[in-house]
């Protein structure tokens, strides 16, 4: 079993971006009642101007989490954003051709082209601390119902370290 490394962060703010949506889920946080800083769920984030030179924790990487990291650190804060679980991340344009194909072709087929043409877009991912899980973003999406990640430029600014990206194993409730 691989060992959890325990991050300490510093920050004066805090992003909860959990929840689908938005409606909100804010996990259960132990600590979180005696946070110094400002902790607001993604449904009250309006823009990052207010956060610049700041320290910025984004707690959820789906859609919100990762348009609110890139809001942020485009507007100077020191944003960190929190990666709980593996992720499919696309284009508007990936996602645009699997719901055309879906009409004509399996799933499982649509699913290897977009992840085949995700690669040739993003890359391997893994050594900025994004995986991917084992099902195709639209077979994930018809048996549990988790959308892919449509990137908005995000991932060039984890690529170029403008956000720290972390890996939690810590399942909230």
């Amino acid at each position: 079993m691989a060992k959890c490394k325990i991050v300490n962060y510093r920050a004066k703010f805090l992003v909860v971006a959990s929840g689908e949506n938005s409606v909100e889920n804010i996990p259960v946080i132990p600590g979180l009642e005696n946070f110094p800083g400002v902790a607001i769920h993604s449904s009250c984030y309006k823009s990052g101007i207010d956060y610049s030179g700041r320290n910025v924790l984004v707690i959820g990487s789906g859609n919100s989490g990762m348009e609110i990291a890139y809001d942020l650190a485009s507007h100077g804060a020191n944003t960190s954003i929190i990666i709980r679980s593996p992720i499919h991340v696309m284009t508007k344009e990936l996602i645009r051709l699997g719901m055309t194909l879906v009409h004509y072709l399996p799933l499982k087929m649509i699913d290897g082209l977009l992840l085949m043409m995700a690669n040739a877009v993003f890359g391997d991912l893994s050594r900025h601390g994004i995986t991917r899980p084992e099902k195709g973003p639209f077979v994930l999406k018809s048996e549990t119902g988790r959308s892919a990640v449509i990137d908005v430029g995000t991932i060039g600014l984890i690529k170029k370290d403008k956000i720290k990206v972390s890996i939690s194993s810590v399942k909230h409730t």
